[in-house]
């Protein structure tokens, strides 16, 4: 048994008790293992007792404990992330490749270059007895010191302090710091002072800093090396000073110029930040400017009186608007609504500076500045006054700045739309939306400097909103949805649009595309229209979203792919039926936007596909007609606004056309909706009439391209019923029924049907006649339409009796104003009806003179005699957008980006498109009297009168001598009516002129308007244009 050593041995005994262990091979109380190596497995782990100790190393391993450790979890084998990253070659010496990756330190220091800081004063701490630095109390500052503001904290006052002290102690004198170029008073030349020259002028500002100022700004010598840096810079500052006064105002702009040609403009940057970023020497020189004006207005006035700059009387509006905002009001304990107490924790130092937010606000009063205050708007978008005081409950103080006063601001508004609390996002998309609307509506054009819509736009309000839809929750899609329609949407001008659907030619409107181009469109002039459509579109693919937005809001919300996001709230969301009805309102303003836009949309998968099922179903809930029914929700029930969104997508173009109704099966829908009288639809009666009324819309669409007309021979009885019932409009006029708007519209869109159906009809038996003849030769036909002239001829007696009945209403204002819209379309489908009724070989022409004679016997000379048909003549005048430029001016709000026909608040009755305006029925009426004349010459004389009103010449005589207005969308629209109009009148001028010599007095009027009219024609009319070059420009009978 061996003996444990005991302290007193040394390390020679220990080594001997070791050597007797071995020998005499006793067992050892522990065990000598070697651990495995992780690194290597398994393969690593031996049993040290079979192995051998070759190394003789002690080990200590303890009993019932195993000897690795156990994993947790498998994991992979590490890889280094250095060695796989490294490229390394066979040939290369690895000597040479630690070299070139291992730097020297000497490398490292000697790009260190250190600061000189031998001129510099070091200041040893105060040696205290205390291990830290002394904590002080609140109450142990002084009541006097007050530094800052006022809201800063204790700490930060009793530093602020202690630097200001400390400043005081080494800042010299301002004797010292402020020289002025002028001699001291004691110095002045006494000539000087007796009526000489004057004192010369002291520079202040900008320029006059350098002048003023006895340190230099940017220099500070601090890297010369010796103990006079300080003094060394503040010569080479006095120098430059002597320089600068010796020289004029001009050579020191010249020199200017030269430095700032030949610097780097980075380094001028550099320079300049270095200067305006010194605080400390700003508030300096504001100190000596102040006393260098003290020490000149104590000088006598002969003295400063003409040289001097600093004039007595330049203290401006600004500056003392600025001051008082800056004058710091004390608080008191009697203005804090709850009186402290000092028994409350804390409270025994009251810190009323920081209790200042508990007292009453004060009132709101109009600040005497000349610059413009900033714009708050209340809950409901509405311009707040500058001095309304307004009660705090209503919620609008909620806000940092201007907090007196009521409202918020645009800014205010923007930053609540990305708060994370929803109620918040919400009710500042609502209340932009509200102000949007107003300002579209012109509410805020007198009160406010700027367009609204501008400054929205110019912020980012329209990604904003792009945003605001992506979002989960319903509300805030909701309010999105509607301050976007508020932006692109203007129901006035669908109204308007509707109003002139029924007038000649009024299905066609201009695509609302801003006519803005960009200047690299503008130079490929050269290009072919074709290839030059192709390459914009490639340039629009490749801009960002907010570039193309910039200049066409409608593409660049298409670039964002927004017709999918809508379709998703459709289809899936599911909201409340005002979002869906604004969601298709925007739908409907983009399918107006270009075929290109209403391409996009039917190529958005089940976009359609949702709004037909969804919202023109063939059957839905029977209790949506229950009077008083309150409707949850719009889908599976029919809605008009669907079926127009259907029709305005519809007059995309003929492929558009042909797409919803045999892929959409949108002919189905039209059977159902026109084939039941909308008094027996099951919905509210008003809602029926406007979807009936779309329905006839949107077939009239489809009948113009020729599409559709196979449905005029299965619901020819429900047409024939409705002609029928057209008389009775009369009756239920007089007796001022509140329907007999809608119930005129819906014969309107009948009556445009059947124009659409007659004039399709009258090329089918030319289309045949050329198949027929043309069927043994290769190529492609157009097939003639499915609807012959023998069906629709039966039909013209009906329309007659019913303009007769209407026509004898002219005289009653009232009346006539209501029925106005169907009477014109009857005029219009007069004369299609006899154009193409001459051009039938199955009607014998002997027969079609016979009625052209008796209609103008019975019907239109004793019309043209009417005293009220004096009357729209002289209103021809009153409502021309020629005469009257200002008429189609754009709205105050308008925006480039955004094409409105500027209908909002709605246009004035004596306007052309007015409920006054005679410029419909009188074009209409020229449209048939010039059919009558060119089929029958002989009855040419008949309407002479037509040219003899005065009314009518005056108008004339006036539009062309009037410069016409600029081509906005607005103008485009109004003008494309009253240039049909024109031409009208010259093409009825120019048959008279060959029937009639009386009329040639009248050649040189007729010949100026049709120059003027040559060269103000807009884009679609290329065929007026090719009339009036062939038969009125050149006119041997109208050249003066």
């Amino acid at each position: 048994m061996l003996s444990r050593p005991k302290p007193g041995e040394s390390e020679a005994d220990l080594l001997h008790f070791q050597n007797q262990f071995l020998a005499a091979r006793a067992s050892p109380a522990v065990k000598i293992v070697k651990k495995a190596d992780k690194r290597k497995g398994e393969e690593g782990s031996t049993d040290t007792e079979t192995r051998p100790l070759k190394d003789h190393k002690d080990v200590v391993m303890l009993d019932d404990f195993p000897d690795t450790l156990p994993t947790l979890t498998p994991a992979p084998p590490k890889k280094s992330k250095i060695k796989s990253a490294c490229v390394h070659f066979e040939d290369e010496d690895p000597e040479e490749r630690l070299e070139s990756h291992d730097q020297h330190i000497t490398a490292v220091f000697s790009k260190i270059i250190e600061r000189d800081t031998s001129a510099l004063a070091v200041t040893m701490p105060v040696p205290t007895g205390d291990p830290f630095p002394r904590t002080f109390h609140r109450s142990e500052i002084k009541s006097e010191v007050k530094v800052g503001s006022g809201r800063k904290s204790i700490f930060a006052q009793k530093m602020a302090a202690r630097r200001a002290a400390e400043k005081a102690a080494t800042t010299p004198s301002a004797a010292e710091c402020v020289q002025i170029r002028s001699a001291a008073p004691d110095a002045l030349d006494p000539e000087g002072s007796a009526g000489g020259a004057p004192v010369p002028r002291i520079r202040v500002g900008k320029a006059g800093d350098f002048l003023i100022s006895q340190r230099p700004c940017l220099i500070t010598g601090e890297g010369l090396g010796s103990q006079k840096s300080e003094q060394e810079a503040q010569a080479i500052h006095k120098e430059n000073l002597e320089k600068l006064r010796s020289m004029s105002e001009e050579e020191i702009l010249q020199e200017q110029e030269k430095l700032l040609a030949q610097l780097d403009s980075s380094l001028v940057a550099f320079l300049k930040s270095r200067r305006g970023g010194n605080e400390g020497q700003k508030r300096e020189l504001k100190m000596e400017q102040n006393r260098v004006e003290e020490f000149v207005k104590s000088l006598p006035m002969a003295q400063h009186g003409v040289g001097s700059s600093l004039s007595m009387q330049e203290a401006s509006l600004e500056e003392s608007v600025r001051k008082e905002e800056n004058m710091k009001i004390e608080v008191t304990d009697d203005d804090l609504p709850v009186k402290p107490k000092k028994e409350w924790i804390h409270m025994d130092n009251v810190e009323f500076e920081k209790l200042e937010w508990m007292k009453d606000l004060p009132s709101p009063r109009q600040k005497k500045t000349k610059k413009g205050m900033q714009a708050r708007f209340s809950l409901k978008g509405e311009l707040i006054p500058v001095d309304a005081d307004l009660p705090t409950h209503l919620g609008l103080h909620h806000h940092g700045e201007e907090a007196e006063r009521a409202g918020y601001s645009l800014q205010e508004l923007f930053h609540l739309s990305r708060s994370q609390v929803i109620q918040q996002r919400t009710l500042a998309l609502q209340v932009l939306g509200h102000i949007v609307q107003k300002a579209r509506a012109g509410e805020f054009a007198s009160s406010l400097k700027g367009s609204v819509l501008h400054l929205l736009l110019d912020a980012g309000f329209l990604f904003l909103l792009r945003f605001s839809l992506d979002d989960a929750v319903d509300n805030v899609m909701a309010a999105s949805v509607g301050a976007l329609r508020a932006l692109l949407v203007s129901l006035d001008d669908e109204k308007y649009l509707d109003w002139t659907f029924s007038w000649y030619q009024g299905m066609a409107a201009f695509p609302f595309v801003p006519n803005s181009e960009e200047e690299e469109e503008e130079e490929e002039e050269e290009l072919n229209g074709t290839e030059k459509s192709r390459d914009k579109k490639i340039k629009d693919e490749n801009k960002p979203d907010p570039d193309v937005a910039r200049y066409d809001v409608v593409k660049g919300l298409l670039k964002t792919r927004i017709q999918h996001r809508l379709r998703y709230i459709l289809e899936v969301v599911r909201p409340v039926p005002t979002v869906v009805l604004d969601i298709l309102h925007i739908l409907t303003h983009i399918a107006r936007h270009s075929s290109e836009a209403c391409s996009q949309l039917l190529d958005c998968p089940r976009l359609i596909d949702t709004i037909v099922r969804e919202f023109l179903p063939t059957q839905w809930d029977p209790k949506v007609a229950e009077p008083g029914h309150l409707l949850t929700s719009l889908h599976g029930v029919a809605c008009a606004t669907a079926m127009k969104f259907i029709r305005v997508l519809a007059s995309g173009g003929r492929n558009a056309t042909a797409r919803l109704l045999n892929k959409f099966e949108m002919k189905s829908r039209l059977s159902r909706f026109i084939a039941e009288d909308p008094l027996d639809l099951l919905l509210p009666r008003e809602e029926a009439i406007r979807l009936s009324t779309e329905a006839f819309r949107l077939w009239a669409v489809a009948a113009g391209y020729g599409q559709a007309c196979d449905l005029y021979r299965d619901l020819y009885p429900v047409l024939v019923r409705i002609l029928q019932s057209l008389p009775e409009l009369l009756s239920t006029c007089r007796g001022k029924s509140p329907m007999i708007e809608l119930s005129v519209q819906r014969a309107t869109a009948v009556v445009t049907l059947l124009i659409h159906v007659t004039q399709t009809a009258g090329y089918a038996a030319e289309l045949q006649a050329k198949m027929s003849s043309n069927s043994s030769e290769d190529g492609e036909q157009i097939p003639p339409p499915p609807v012959a002239w023998n069906q629709v001829s039966g039909l013209q007696p009906f329309l007659e009796t019913s303009l007769k009945q209407f026509l004898q209403e002219i005289s009653q204002t009232e009346t006539w104003q209501t029925l106005q819209p169907l009477t014109t379309t009857y005029v219009i489908y007069l004369g299609v009806y006899y154009s193409a009724c001459s051009q039938q070989p199955s009607v014998n022409p002997i027969d079609c003179l016979e009625e052209l004679e008796r209609l103008t016997s019975e019907v239109l000379q004793p019309l043209l005699s009417q005293p009220a048909m004096h009357s729209m003549w002289d209103l021809l005048r009153p409502c021309s957008a020629l005469c009257n430029p200002l008429s189609c001016s754009p709205a105050p709000e308008s925006v480039f980006s955004i094409a409105s026909l500027s209908c909002t608040g709605g246009k004035p009755p004596l306007s052309l498109v007015g409920s006054k305006s005679p410029f419909p029925f009188l074009t209409a009426l020229l449209f048939l009297i010039n059919s009558i004349t060119h089929i029958h010459k002989g009855l040419t004389s008949k309407y002479s009168s037509v040219l003899g009103f005065r009314g009518l010449k005056d108008y004339l005589h006036q539009s062309w001598q009037t410069g016409p207005p600029s081509v906005t969308p607005s103008s485009a629209w109004i003008l494309r009516h009253e240039y049909h109009l024109q031409y009208f009148v010259l093409a009825l001028a120019r048959r008279m002129a060959s029937t009639c010599p009386d009329y040639a007095q009248h050649a040189s009027l007729y010949h100026c308007v049709a120059m003027a009219l040559l060269s103000r024609l807009l884009p679609g009319s290329e065929h007026l244009a090719y009339e009036v070059l062939l038969d009125l420009a050149f006119n041997p009978e109208f050249l003066p």
